[in-house]
């Protein structure tokens, strides 16, 4: 198998918060229990986590927990029986519990269960149980023009259940008839046969990239000679600033930097902040490496120590290996991104901004990916969403009162008043933070859109708006502020539940999803903490980006993002066009409408 070689050029240290204590086991009826005695914040959804079993299931043998929890109460909850059918699995050199939990499609938990000694470690030879998947008869009708030969050679080998597997094919003067080994996937028989996956997926007649142990593929193939394909690699001649379609060399193994501001060296500019928001970003990207390595992707991946300051960021981009480098994400501090995207620029290297990034960065270069839309495209997207849903509603577009917001503002109102509309287009009222009351209209729903990231204007509007609500139900009254009113603790949430508070984003967390969390159940098992929004970024911004540009585009299942880059431009850089509208709901934020 392919595999990713970490070069770590930092050092980290990691906290730890407390976890649960280990519960006791005891068997009562012929049925197996946990002891969990209830610790502090415990709640049965936190128990539904911890052990995987519905609160249902856990208050149907401990009716008096209908009560509610107490401190050092025993609470019995039942053991999964987690498969009937398993059987055992040697472990290959390098592979994680995580790979291991993603191959067996699988939580770390679970395969912890069925393994209590993981819990010490894993070793390549080491014999593991893991659930026993049927294969299904595959039938391949015949094609007229496929001559199978007999006696296929061995062209690989794989040890499973202690038996050693040879992975044959079969020629003909035009095409292979290859059988899949196990862990293999479209991407990795692409690579072995010289062909495209989307000439395997079409001659195949395939649905998606997934692939099973012992399917059949017939490959085609030309015998007689080898014809050399051309990749479209980037030449000395290629030139960024023309607009030639953007196609890179096809490696056997890449090279990948991601630049995070560790401050290893506490000198001038330190922050303690950024050093432990590097910390998570790198965890996060960590499990997204793992995934990948499990797919068959090959890279070295260096982590550098970029500091806080442009000088240290200089000193990275002159080390030479960095010229061969394929990716860069990062740097994790936007007053430095122009300085890393002017070097990828002339040394014709993509880069990924894996955080908030001005608009410009994107200007005249095709090379940039920005994987959150600026606050000016999510106020474009917000007044189409609004133009196209809100007819019959009151429009106010509240004038901030700084400068830097004006942008935003003057975003809105054009694309609200330009963009061609076939419907009724909604009368937008322009007004200010202390002018808008006399517009709210009993009866009718009114939409406030105040696009600040000014503290105080956002404060002092919705303080003069809880003044003002008695004028209208305040079940009609919605206010469409921007994501950094988030930050701004100094408006009380009961004003921003009362008053239907949205925003627009490039991404959602949803911690509850069942991917999050078996996924914090993995990097809880490593990290010893749980995974913060800037961890879960990482996680998704590694894996689809590095999916997308060296293993052919594979689908991935992602956290919080559902990435749709888009050209601004033919000569500007792609930005991630996927809006969501979110909003509060009795003190939760929920993901409202989503577009593209």
């Amino acid at each position: 198998m392919r595999n990713i070689l970490t070069s770590i050029l930092i050092s980290c240290s990691f906290v730890a918060f407390g976890q649960p204590s280990i519960a006791s086991i005891i068997e009562e009826n012929g049925e197996r229990f946990y002891q969990h005695k209830v610790e502090d914040g415990n709640t049965l959804w936190v128990l539904q986590q911890i052990y995987d079993v519905p609160v249902e299931v856990i208050l149907s043998k401990n009716p008096s927990l209908k009560e509610g929890l107490k401190l050092g109460q025993i609470v019995m909850i039942p053991i999964k029986k987690i498969y009937d059918n398993i059987e055992d699995y040697i472990v290959k050199d390098k592979e994680t519990l995580y790979g291991l939990s993603m191959t067996f499609e699988m939580s770390v938990d679970e395969l912890i269960k069925l393994n209590p000694d993981l819990i010490e470690g894993l070793k390549k030879g080491q014999v593991i149980k893991v659930p026993r998947y049927a294969t299904s008869e595959v039938k391949v009708e015949q094609e007229s023009e496929v001559e199978e030969i007999e006696n296929p050679f061995v062209i690989d080998t794989t040890t499973r259940n202690s038996i050693r597997e040879e992975a044959a094919v079969s020629f003909s003067d035009s095409t292979v008839r290859y059988i899949v080994m196990a862990d293999e996937t479209i991407y990795s028989i692409s690579k072995r046969f010289m062909v495209t996956t989307s000439d395997l997926i079409k001659d195949n007649n395939l649905s998606s990239n997934s692939l099973y142990e012992g399917q059949v593929l017939i490959i085609p193939v030309k015998m007689e000679r080898i014809d050399e394909v051309d990749f479209g690699v980037i030449t000395e001649e290629y030139d960024p600033e023309s607009d030639d379609p953007l196609i890179f060399e096809i490696k056997d193994e890449y090279s990948i930097a991601i630049l995070l501001p560790f401050h290893l060296d506490p000198a001038t500019g330190y922050s303690k902040y950024l050093s432990y928001l590097s910390a998570q970003f790198y965890m996060g990207a960590s499990m997204a490496l793992d995934s990948l390595q499990a797919q068959g992707l090959n890279a070295k991946v260096h982590f550098f120590d970029t500091s806080n300051d442009s000088a240290s960021i200089i000193k990275v981009l002159s080390e030479e290996k960095f010229t061969d480098m394929d990716l860069v994400i990062g740097p994790l501090v936007s007053d430095y991104m122009d300085l890393v995207s002017a070097y990828c620029k002339q040394h014709k290297i993509r880069m990924v901004s894996p955080v908030s990034s001005d608009a410009s960065l994107l200007k005249d270069n095709r090379l940039v990916y920005a994987s959150v839309a600026s606050n000016i495209s999510l106020m474009n997207g917000l007044a189409l969403y609004i133009l196209e849903n809100n007819a019959d509603d009151n429009i106010l577009l509240i004038k901030p009162n700084e400068a830097n917001s004006m942008p935003l503002y003057e975003a809105f109102r054009k694309t609200f008043v330009e963009t061609d509309f076939d419907g009724d287009r909604p009368n937008l009222i322009e007004t200010t933070v202390d002018g808008f009351k006399t517009y709210i209209k009993r009866g009718v729903n009114t939409r406030f859109v105040l696009p600040t990231l000014n503290r105080g204007t956002a404060v002092k509007f919705m303080n003069n708006l809880n003044k003002s609500s008695f004028r209208s139900n305040a079940d009609n009254l919605f206010v469409y502020g921007t994501k950094e009113w988030l930050t701004f603790t100094e408006i009380n949430n009961i004003y921003k539940n009362r008053y239907n508070f949205h925003y627009v984003s490039s991404n959602m967390e949803d911690y509850y999803s069942e991917l999050a969390i078996n996924m914090n159940r993995a990097y809880r098992s490593i990290f010893k903490t749980d995974m913060s929004k800037l961890s879960m970024q990482a996680y998704d911004v590694v894996l689809y980006y590095l999916s997308c540009f060296f293993l052919d585009g594979k689908k991935q299942h992602l956290l919080m993002n559902d990435f749709n880059m888009r050209q601004v431009s033919q000569d500007d850089g792609y930005e991630n066009s996927k809006i969501f509208l979110i909003e509060q709901e009795e003190f939760e934020l929920i993901k409202s409408r989503e577009s593209n």
